[in-house]
């Protein structure tokens, strides 16, 4: 049917839209950010003012077997909608002035700087800020700045704590890739595990691009990329013990609706786990099976208990009984070394290839998804002509200074400023200007380059600029925290 007359083209994208207008930070008010933003710019306006840049890092990989310190860039698409979708309004922009001015426990708004973004004309303003960054897809290690921001300081400022959620998608493109290398099947996520459908639909971008993964129970996803996403559903335990009463074997309810299931449907993972899933239910799995010979699109779930052993009774059971072996689908907290537990185990018990064994994941998406997982920090790295440096009494956790870009050269990633010449292939690309969104690449393209990168880069390397930035910071740090440190003992 020609796009221009598919039903449900205006739905899709009104949907989309609406997705993210609902990252845009509560309607653009521009009070979305940390309270000490406001007190700072107003104490300095001068330097509020000031063109500035900003790195943000990760400065910690994933803990996860597998990733040996790699993070995978995802999730542009959602970050960047939440100060960048749309431009802030002007009467939004003078009436959170009055608010926080006049109302607000903290009263103090950085009127310089505001005014200041305030001399575009009409009513859409747009922050003078300009945002550079790998591309979705591409893999980076832990220290290496993966985005950087640069324009009015003041104004980069206030984007701090939503571009430090940026760990979100890195990480779950990162497990997704991690569960590819686990396994060749797609394994399914749920929709329940999420915090909330936004969070559902950021991670399924975010794991598409990471590992491809596309089948999803979530519907909404389907219908609004159906390019990316696919749906898969099955029998659920509340449709499972619909039919128990008390006068009737649980044996008979659980065959009564596993088999209406299949009569209706056609295809089925049997949930086999409701009274006992290697009793009950694998005597009343095999009995389905064997009583619909016009499908062979009937297989196995287990989800609790002992799904390796489980897996592995299963399979073996169906070729006692002259079945042709059916996908068995596990789950219960599956992660990748869970699954490769289970293979492993197949493969010794079976003396077969795991190819019919399919892994459901749904928590697993969200271990671990916090900030401190990676350690995401968003440092200012200069502020005009002069480099800064966040310092640090705990080893490894100083930012480096200048307006900073990466470049790939072999197994190496350089870290350098953007006044030096290429070091290697540049990785980044612009994300931001003045304020506008410019980077609109497809989660196929993402996905494509994270196939490629994967695995490509071991090793951070300083340039020689941003070397002796860090040298003469450490050398002045040294040495002045040394003086210090000896008129404080001789005043003891």
């Amino acid at each position: 049917m020609p796009e221009d007359h598919d039903p449900f083209v205006a739905k899709r994208e009104a949907m989309r839209r609406e997705f993210f207008e609902r990252m845009f930070l509560l309607g653009g008010w521009p009070g979305a950010t940390d309270t000490y933003k406001r007190t700072m710019w107003a104490a300095v306006p001068d330097i509020a003012l000031a063109r500035a840049g900003y790195g943000l890092t990760m400065r910690k990989g994933l803990p996860e077997t597998g990733a040996n310190n790699q993070l995978i860039m995802a999730g542009h698409e959602a970050m960047l909608a939440q100060w960048f979708y749309r431009p802030l309004k002007r009467a939004d922009i003078e009436l959170s002035r009055k608010w926080y001015a006049e109302r607000s426990n903290v009263k103090v708004f950085p009127h310089a700087l505001w005014d200041e973004i305030l001399r575009q004309p009409g009513d859409d303003i747009y922050l003078p800020v300009d945002v550079w960054g790998f591309p979705g897809g591409q893999t980076f290690l832990p220290g290496v700045p993966c985005l950087f921001f640069e324009g009015m300081g003041g104004a980069v400022s206030y984007l701090e704590p939503a571009m430090c959620r940026y760990f979100v998608p890195i990480i779950q493109a990162t497990k997704a890739r991690l569960m590819k290398l686990a396994t060749p099947q797609d394994a399914e996520f749920g929709l329940r595990s999420a915090p909330h459908e936004l969070c559902n639909l950021v991670l399924l971008m975010a794991r598409y691009v990471g590992g491809r993964g596309r089948l999803t129970s979530n519907d909404t996803a389907e219908f609004m990329y159906p390019e990316f996403f696919r749906s898969i559903g099955t029998i659920g335990h509340e449709m499972m013990c619909a039919a128990q009463s008390f006068d009737r074997t649980l044996a008979e309810a659980e065959y009564e609706m596993m088999d209406r299931f299949v009569s209706a449907i056609g295809h089925a993972s049997l949930l086999c786990d409701l009274v006992d899933a290697e009793t009950v239910g694998l005597e009343n799995a095999l009995r389905v099976i064997q009583s619909h010979p016009e499908t062979d699109q009937v297989g196995i779930r287990v989800d609790s208990g002992d799904i390796g052993g489980q897996c592995v009774l299963y399979f073996q059971k169906m070729r006692e009984a002259g079945i042709k072996p059916r996908r068995i689908v596990f789950e219960s907290e599956v992660t990748p070394d869970s699954i490769r537990e289970v293979y492993d185990r197949f493969r010794q018990e079976t003396g077969e290839e795991p190819e019919l064994l399919f892994p459901g994941a749904g928590g697993y998406w969200w271990r671990l998804v916090h900030r401190d997982t990676v350690a995401a920090a968003f440092k200012r790295s200069a502020t005009g002509n002069n480099p800064n440096m966040k310092f640090s009494n705990t080893p490894g956790k100083e930012s480096l200074g200048g307006y900073l870009r990466v470049y790939g050269r072999d197994d190496t990633l350089i870290i350098a400023d953007a006044s030096e010449s290429p070091l290697g292939e540049p990785l980044f690309v612009p994300l931001v200007r003045d304020g506008r969104i410019v980077y609109h690449e497809s989660l196929e393209e993402q996905a494509d380059r994270a196939d490629r990168t994967w695995d490509r880069y071991r090793r951070v390397e300083l340039s020689e600029k941003v070397a002796e930035y860090r040298a003469r910071f450490m050398e002045m740090r040294n040495r002045e925290v040394t003086a210090a440190r000896k008129r404080l003992e001789k005043n003891t």
